[in-house]
This record gives C-alpha cells, sequence and structure tokens, in this order.
C-alpha cells in the first residue's frame, strides 16, 4: 500500500494522456494500491470506504475477497453482512462467486438489487407506511397502464394546452410514467414539483397525488416509489430501532449507477461513519436515462464520513484484464472530460493487445466481414465462440443482419430479440390468444400461424382450404371442428374465457391440459428446450397473479409488446452451456469480458447516440446534473456516450475491432463516428480503412470460392488457373459441390404436389392460371405475395351492403334498393380493423362510400331483380366447380346475369366478351334461359357505369378454356405466360421467363 498519486512514466508514454485531462479534481488524499498490498486493504474493514478502479482493476473481487473475509475470517454472520448491486446479474454474479470462494456453505447469501432490499424492507416494516399491507410492485409496462387509467379521468382544462389532446394517448403516459419514476428516485414530491415554478409541470403534483391515492388503494407500488417508500420507513425511529444494528457491513458495487434515493438509502442503513464499502468507476456511469447520478462518487466521502471515522478514497492501480493498446485508445475516447472522483491513471494488464477501426460501403458487406472473422478467430485462433461478442449501440440496424451473416455460416450465437416471449411454443400460444379473442383479418391470420406452427402442424393446402371455408361465413369453431387435428385448438376457441377473463396462469393451464401436443413435450427427450421454456413461461405468469390476479392471458401479451416485460425469468430457458457468440447493446455488455469484442455500426448518429433523450415534460430538469442550457445538456450526453464507448472497449482482454458503414448503395450507412479518430489516435481521413481483401481461405465454401475466382481470372498463372480447376473437379476426400452449380442456388425443387384433391374449381382461379400458370402457383398454391388483402376486404364489404340494400328491395318489390339503404349496410358490416384502423379505416370507408353512392346515382340495372348472391355450381369432366353470381336481373328480352366489380380497371369489351367468369355462371343456370351477362364498374371515374358484356356465341370457346385451366391445375403445370401482366407483377425475379428471374434456374 501507497500513499503516492501518479505513476511518474504514465505522463511520458506515447499516447497517453496526462492524469489532469483525465481525471478531474479528486476531494482529499487517497491510498493506491497495488496488487500485492491486496490483503492488508481487503482486512481492514472498518468506516466508509470508497474503492475506486478502472476497467478490470478488480473492484468486484475486491468486495467479493472482503465479504469472505468478514465471515470466514472474522465471524461475522452472513445475514448480518449485505451485498448490493446495480442490476439483477449483478446480484446474481456476487452471490455466485461469494459462494464459490467461501470456506463452508450458507443458506442464504445477502446479495440483492436495491429494489429487492427495498421491496424486503416494505414487506418487513409496511404496517408502518401508507399501505395497509405491503403491495405488489407494477412492472414497466404495467405502470404505464395504471398512468394512462388515471390520465383517462383528468380535467384537460387543468393541464397546460399543449398537452390537453395528449392525455388519452399511450405515449404520454409513458412519458409521464417515467417523469414519476425519475421524480421518485430524486426523492421529489409533488410539494417539491411545486417548488420548481414551471408553467408545464403545473398539473402534475395534483396528477401524482391522485396516482399515489390509486397506487395505496390498489395495494401496488412502482419501482421508483418502492425505493422512496423504503427510505420514509427507515425515517422512522421505531424501525431502526427494530432494525438494531443489521447489517453491521454492507458492501455496493457499481456505485457509479446508483441514484439519490439508493444514495439516501445506504445513508439511513449505514449512518455516518458506518462499515460501507462501495466500488465504481465515474467514467462506467452511463446509466443517467434511468437515473444515475454520476456526482454520487465524488460526493461520497462528504456524505458517509464522520469526525470519528473519515471516509478513505482507494485507488486500485493496475487492470487484471485490459491491456495497453485497448486502455489506450478507451482513455483517448474520454480525455478532456475531467470526471471528479475517477481513479486515475490504470496500469495496463499484460501484453498489448490490439485495437482496430474498419469502415465498410455496405452494412451486408460489413456484417459479413465480422461474421468471417469471428469464424476465422473461432477456427485458427482457437478461441470459443462465448468468448467474443458483437456490440452495438442499437438493435434497430446492424443486428439482424449480422445474424443472418452468423447463420449462413452455422456460427452459434444469441438471437438479437430472444426473449421468453419469442420461444416458439409461447409465441404459438400467443397466437392461439390472438385467435380466440381478435376480429376480422387478424384473427385469419392468428389462425394460419397457429394451425401451421407446432401446436398442430398441418400442412398448407389444407390450412388454406379452411380458411377457404371461413371467409365463405362458416364459423371456424365448425371448421376446426371438422379436422381431427385442429379439433382441440377448436374446443379451446369455442369458450375463450380461458384467454380473455380467467387469470393468465388459469388460462395456460387449460391450454395445457386441452392440447395433446404438450403431452409429447413432456415426454419427448429431445425436448428438453421446449419444456424449459414452458417452465420459465409458467412460472412468468405465476409472478403475474402474485402482482395482479386479474390479469389475463391476453393482458400478458398485449404487455409483452414492451421490451423489458418478464425479460429475465426465474427459470433460465436458454441453455447456459452453449458455446454460442454475444449480440448485445454497448449497455447490456456492461460488467462482462471477452477475449474479442467487436463495437459494430459505429456511424455518427448511431454512436454517439445524439438523439435526445429528453421527454416532453422535460424530465432532464429532475437533474441537476441534465437541467442546463440545450448545449449543456448535449456536452453531458456526448461525454456519456464516451463513457459507454469506453466501457465497452474495455469488455475486450485481447482485441477490440470497431467498424462502420459509410454511405453506400443500401443507403444504411452514414458518416464514420466521431469515436473513430479518438480510438485509432489518427485523423478521420487515416483513422478507418478497408480490411484488406485477401485472407487464406479457412472453410470448405472460402475454399471453393478462392478455387473459382482463381481458375476464371485471366491475370493469374496458367498452372495455377489448371490446378485450380483441377481441384474442383477431381473427387477426393474433399468434395466440392458439382462445378456446374453456382453457390449459395439450391437444387430446383419439384413443382408437384401443390394441387388439393379432389380439384374443386372456381371462376377466379381459372382466370388466374390462364392469365399465367407461374404466377398461379405462387401466389394461390403456395401463398406469396398476396398483398392485396385491403382491397379484398373492401370488395367484401361493398358486395354484403349491396346485398343488404338489393334484398330489402327485392323484399318491396322495387327495382332496386337506394344509396342510403346501401349505406346504412356498409356502416354495419365494416370492420376497421380490416383496414389497419383509424385513419386508414376511415380513408377506405370514404371510398367504399363514394363506390355506393356512384353505382345508385347511375344506377345501370334495366329491371328488378330475381336473385342475389346466388350460388351456383357445375361438373367438367368430373371435376366440381363452384361459384356465386352476385344479381340475376329480369329484363324484357330474358334473364341476365350480373357481376359487380369493385376495381378500377374496366376490360376491353373483347376481353369481356370471353369473360370465363360470365361465361361460367351462364352454363351453370343455363344457357338456353339466359339472354345475357355482364359485369359492372361503379369503381370507375367514367361519365357513366361502365359494362362489358358476355358473347353468349362464344360459350364453347369458354369452356374449352376452362377444361384447359382445370387440366393444367390437376396435372400441375406451372409454365411462365409472359404477357403485358408481367409489367407490375411481383414474381418476376422468381421467373425463368425474365432475365432476372433466370438466374435461379441456370445449371
Amino acid at each position: 500500500m501507497r500513499e503516492t498519486i501518479y505513476p511518474r512514466a504514465w505522463a511520458t508514454r506515447p499516447g497517453r494522456v496526462t492524469p489532469t485531462e483525465y481525471l478531474g479534481p479528486v476531494q482529499g488524499s487517497e491510498t493506491r494500491i497495488d496488487p500485492d498490498a491486496w490483503d492488508a486493504a481487503i482486512a481492514d474493514t472498518d468506516g466508509p470506504q470508497l474503492v475506486v478502479g478502472g476497467p478490470g482493476s478488480g473492484k468486484t473481487e475486491f468486495l467479493v475477497r472482503r465479504a469472505r473475509h468478514l465471515i470466514d475470517d472474522t465471524g461475522v454472520r452472513p445475514d448480518h453482512l449485505l451485498l448490493l448491486s446495480f442490476s439483477r446479474r449483478g446480484a446474481a454474479d456476487l452471490r455466485t462467486r461469494l459462494a464459490t470462494t467461501l470456506d463452508r456453505s450458507f443458506s442464504r447469501i445477502p446479495a440483492l438489487t436495491f429494489h429487492s432490499l427495498a421491496l424486503q424492507l416494505i414487506e418487513a416494516h409496511g404496517a408502518e407506511g401508507d399501505w395497509p399491507s405491503p403491495p405488489t410492485p407494477l412492472t414497466g409496462p404495467e405502470q404505464v397502464t395504471l398512468v394512462a387509467e388515471v390520465l383517462a379521468g383528468e380535467d384537460p382544462k387543468a393541464w397546460p394546452q399543449p398537452f390537453r389532446g395528449l392525455l388519452g394517448t399511450r405515449s404520454f403516459a409513458a412519458d409521464l410514467a417515467d417523469f414519476c419514476m425519475r421524480a421518485a428516485e430524486r426523492l421529489i414530491g409533488p410539494d417539491e414539483i411545486e417548488g420548481f415554478a414551471r408553467a408545464d409541470w403545473r398539473a402534475i403534483p395534483g396528477f401524482m397525488r391522485r396516482y399515489r391515492d390509486t397506487l395505496v388503494d390498489r395495494g401496488r407500488i412502482d419501482y421508483g416509489s418502492l425505493q422512496a417508500e423504503a427510505i420514509r420507513l427507515l425515517a422512522r425511529p421505531e424501525v431502526r430501532q427494530e432494525r438494531g444494528g443489521v447489517p453491521t457491513h454492507i458492501l455496493v458495487d457499481e456505485y457509479q449507477d446508483t441514484t439519490v434515493s439508493q444514495a439516501t438509502l445506504l445513508d439511513h442503513l449505514a449512518g455516518p461513519g458506518g462499515n460501507l464499502t462501495v466500488a465504481g468507476d465515474p467514467y462506467q456511469s452511463v446509466y443517467s436515462f434511468r437515473g444515475a447520478e454520476v456526482g454520487n462518487i465524488d460526493a461520497f466521502p462528504t456524505r458517509f464520513g464522520s469526525d470519528e471515522h473519515p471516509a478513505r478514497r482507494l485507488v486500485l492501480t493496475t487492470s487484471f484484464r485490459v491491456p495497453e493498446a485497448i486502455l489506450s485508445a478507451a482513455v483517448r475516447v474520454t480525455a478532456g472530460t475531467g470526471l471528479p472522483g475517477a481513479a486515475g491513471p490504470v496500469i495496463p494488464a499484460p501484453g498489448e493487445g490490439s485495437v482496430e477501426t474498419y469502415r465498410f460501403d455496405q452494412q451486408s458487406h460489413e456484417a459479413e466481414w465480422i461474421a468471417g472473422e469471428i469464424q476465422r478467430a473461432h477456427l485458427v485462433g482457437r478461441i470459443p465462440y462465448r468468448d467474443m461478442a458483437v456490440l452495438v449501440r442499437s438493435k434497430r440496424s446492424l443486428l439482424g443482419e449480422l445474424a443472418r451473416a452468423l447463420h449462413r455460416r452455422h456460427i452459434p450465437h444469441e438471437q438479437p430479440d430472444d426473449r421468453l416471449v419469442g420461444h416458439r411454443l409461447v409465441r404459438c400460444i400467443g397466437d392461439l390468444v390472438e385467435a380466440a379473442t381478435a376480429d376480422g383479418n387478424r384473427r385469419t391470420d392468428a389462425f394460419r400461424r397457429v394451425l401451421l406452427g407446432p401446436l398442430v402442424g398441418l400442412p398448407l393446402g389444407r390450412v388454406r382450404e379452411m380458411e377457404r371455408t371461413a371467409l365463405r361465413g362458416e364459423a371456424w369453431t365448425e371448421v376446426l371442428a371438422s379436422d381431427d387435428g385442429a379439433a382441440e385448438i377448436g374446443e379451446l376457441v369455442a369458450d375463450p374465457t380461458w384467454a380473455a377473463t380467467a387469470p393468465a396462469s388459469d388460462g395456460f393451464w387449460a391450454v395445457w391440459t386441452t392440447l395433446s401436443v404438450f403431452d409429447r413435450v413432456a415426454r419427448d427427450p429431445a425436448a428438453a428446450d421446449d419444456r424449459a421454456a414452458l417452465a420459465s413461461f409458467g412460472q412468468a405468469l405465476e409472478r403475474l397473479r402474485d402482482r395482479d390476479d386479474t390479469s389475463t392471458l391476453r393482458d400478458y401479451f398485449a404487455a409483452a409488446g414492451a421490451e423489458d416485460f418478464e425479460a429475465e425469468p426465474l427459470l433460465e430457458f436458454r441453455a447456459s452451456d452453449t458455446d454460442q457468440v454475444t449480440l448485445t447493446t454497448l449497455h447490456q455488455a456492461k460488467g462482462e469480458e471477452y477475449d474479442v469484442v467487436f463495437i459494430a455500426d459505429a456511424r455518427e448518429g448511431v454512436l454517439p447516440d445524439l438523439r435526445t433523450r429528453d421527454s416532453i415534460l422535460g424530465t432532464r430538469h429532475l437533474s441537476p446534473t441534465h437541467s442546463g442550457d440545450d448545449s449543456a445538456y448535449t456536452r453531458f450526453r456526448i461525454q456519456e456516450e464516451m463513457r459507454l464507448v469506453y466501457t465497452a472497449l474495455c469488455r475486450a482482454r485481447h482485441r477490440a475491432v470497431v467498424t462502420c458503414t459509410s454511405m453506400g448503395v443500401d443507403m444504411t450507412g452514414g458518416a464514420p463516428s466521431r469515436i473513430i479518430p479518438l480510438i485509432a489516435g489518427r485523423p478521420m481521413e487515416e483513422a478507418a480503412g478497408s480490411p484488406g481483401e485477401y485472407q487464406e481461405p479457412i472453410t470448405a465454401l472460402e475454399a471453393e470460392a478462392w478455387l473459382r475466382r482463381t481458375a476464371r481470372d485471366p491475370q493469374e498463372p496458367a498452372v495455377d488457373r489448371l490446378a485450380a480447376l483441377a481441384a474442383l473437379t477431381r473427387p477426393g476426400a474433399w468434395r466440392p459441390r458439382d462445378p456446374g452449380h453456382f453457390a449459395g442456388v439450391l437444387d430446383r425443387g419439384p413443382d408437384h404436389g401443390v394441387t388439393e384433391k379432389p380439384l374443386r374449381m372456381s371462376p377466379s382461379r381459372a382466370e388466374s392460371y390462364l392469365t399465367c400458370p407461374r404466377r398461379y402457383v405462387l401466389e394461390r398454391g403456395l401463398g406469396l405475395g398476396n398483398a392485396g388483402s385491403t382491397y379484398a376486404s373492401l370488395g367484401s364489404a361493398i358486395h354484403d351492403a349491396l346485398e343488404r340494400a338489393e334484398s330489402a328491395a327485392l323484399a318491396r318489390g322495387d327495382d332496386h334498393g337506394t344509396a342510403d339503404e346501401a349505406l346504412a349496410a356498409l356502416d354495419e358490416v365494416f370492420e376497421p380493423d380490416d383496414y389497419g384502423g383509424s385513419p386508414w379505416a376511415e380513408a377506405w370507408h370514404a371510398r367504399a362510400s363514394w363506390i355506393i353512392t356512384r353505382l345508385y346515382d347511375l344506377w345501370p340495372g334495366e329491371g328488378p331483380a330475381v336473385g342475389l348472391e346466388v350460388s351456383v355450381q357445375r361438373e367438367i369432366d368430373g371435376v366440381q366447380w363452384v361459384g356465386r353470381i352476385d344479381r340475376v336481373e329480369q329484363r324484357p328480352e330474358g334473364v341476365w346475369v350480373i357481376d359487380y366489380k369493385t376495381g378500377t380497371r374496366v376490360p376491353k369489351t373483347t376481353d369481356a366478351a370471353v369473360s370465363v367468369q360470365l361465361g361460367f355462371y351462364v352454363s351453370a343456370v343455363d344457357a338456353s334461359e339466359v339472354a345475357g351477362a355482364e359485369m359492372w364498374f361503379p369503381a370507375s371515374k367514367q361519365v357513366s357505369i361502365p359494362r362489358r358484356g358476355f358473347d353468349l356465341s362464344r360459350l364453347p370457346d369458354v369452356e374449352e378454356a376452362m377444361r384447359v385451366a382445370q387440366q393444367g391445375i390437376a396435372d400441375e403445370r406451372w409454365n411462365p405466360e409472359p404477357g403485358v401482366h408481367c409489367e407490375r407483377c411481383p414474381h418476376r425475379t422468381l421467373c425463368p421467363a425474365w432475365p432476372e428471374g433466370a438466374e435461379a434456374y441456370a445449371g
């Protein structure tokens, strides 16, 4: 142990910043502790002590060894010791590390988060507080929901004008919930809010009082109020007297991330001069958006010291993890910020380490290069995948592309959004809940996912047939009951109370006991992962029931849209021993360490993130650290982003790589981040170049690609080209693919097995096939590109409205109905959810109203209806044809068949003359009794309603076309039929008749 301040050699090393630039002012003297002096420092446990150290200097290890010393060497009982950390992961790490080092086992290691400690205090002493019984905590989404509920009862006139129109929105409720949370963390109540004298906050104090009354009435508490209530309890003399001197020693990790309320909680627990040891590093304070106050470390000596026991500051001098090159780069990023209370220069770990910065022209190139480097490090460097990580500032951009690049190379990795609700069986239960409770297209889509998913696993053709049956008007319960494989789903859907009204855990039990698939999951040795996920899911629902026994499965999955909801179940559902690459954010990597770290997507605006974190309410003004003018706040934000990069770089033990994408053809890049020249220690134009293009191949695919390039490169020597060609074509132990095949292109699959048996035909199927068999099979057989569902919904709504209006007219004996009748019917049948809700639904409703009004204003009919929505069928060569005629009209010359068309495109007269649809209707009714058939186009903007008639003399030609269509579909002939319709076809890249699609079928 020594009393020196900084090693003299520090300021003279090339590339180093000075201690003044790095550290800033420090209160009082300090003791710097080298590794060989740890034992003596650990054993000196009395009084308040602040342990500061740079990255990898062993702050957490110091606390764990002190806890072990207190228990094993001085006889302190574990229940008289308290270890605290910022996060559940940090508390679990403290608990595990201490348990593995103790000389004997204990049933309980007291390592908690601040929130867990506060909850224990409230459960033990809640009778002395405002709540009549211990309250249950609200999750983040639950808090937003409760705030929204209280806001719904607010008087808009009490709020400032800009907020009045927002009171009913969930986004404003989320902002206000965050405001209340941050205020509680800073121990700012309604009275203090009034003291700010801000006009835009004038309604908030009253709301906060009503919100708190609601919490008390319902026995709930949010996480901000949780700590404030614990502090209020500890302020009571009777509570402090009951607790006595327990705990005798408190050890706190990650102190730089504590809030005002957490520091105050320690005040009450330890008292002036108490045995309190905290560890932290101001340069790793990156959670201001969660209320962390970076000044807590600097204020520690005056806050916790006393005349008898002044606070001591212990500085750990040496990093055990971060080598010279990486540490120097991290220090350069934060140079000049001058944070009070920092540890100062740190002696790096042995070894040089390496820092690399690269720039790419496309994000796909960036992702592929990172994936290749990870594979190379694993195969050549023998680095386990678990010892490598890719860190990004935001999950929204690169992680999806990177996950796909890793998947293509078969590199195991964490999924970017690997959450419990994303597990395949849990996700299917969510789909089943939606199928049981939703309406319209959402319900149909949910049924499709359920029936195709692992709960049922029906073939696509069968599911399509069930959907068509449901669209024809048959209830889904009947459709499901008719299929043995889906009957259990039908049983659940018939009575959706398990999803909509029963407690969530009871709803899950209903699903579990009804579906036989879970019996197989429970017994199958290969389904261990599924069982783990379902066990975690069941536990999460029980925890939800403990908090709120009225929450249903529908409520759970609705809340699961929030990223933090049940993100960390107590029962882990992922395999903990999997060797896989970590993909996560810079924040979530805090406290971890890896051999190799990639900091990806380092673009300006992304890293540093320059978006304001302040809400519409100005929440940042609650903190003295953030309440300055906009320029001061921006400087603070940038400095915190720099600290985030500093922290992320120092996760690396050997190699740190920073990558970015400049603006490229995919338009996903941007300017390289300002951090890149700081990390590289060179100007921007020299800081990041492209990585070397050539590297020795390390996989069979890379070797094959290298040989192909060599064989076709005219600049290569002939002998090398011949050798490459020989290696590609010669059979042997290493067998590359057929040299005539292209890498990445699958062999052509079968064109059969798509048509369902027995074959049933309709005019629309026939017309689609005759236009282009290839497009028919892609869209109707495989379900690709069916993007016209909104137009289909509009057509169905108009047809339903017309049928109701015309049925009323038919019953009265009128020739036709009225626009008012049809518009009233439209209001009854129109489902806004089918059109995406407001405001889109209003626009589609207006369009439907215009079409209906125009039809009746310019009514093209010439006689009364004698039939509406008439179902017709006919058998052709053993194949059943079915259809539905919109209107059968009696005219002087005889019966006419009418079909309404709600699209804007009007066909040529010659095309309509041979319409398969009209021809089928004529033949199905009886051609001898039909005087004519025509289509009406009320959506056209022509002066009158266009009508296109069928040529009865062409009926034999149409019937032959129908036979051609049914035979082609039955024989599964899917040859493309190029024509003018190809101009708007979305499948040209899959069509061998076009150059852009032909490549997929080469070879």
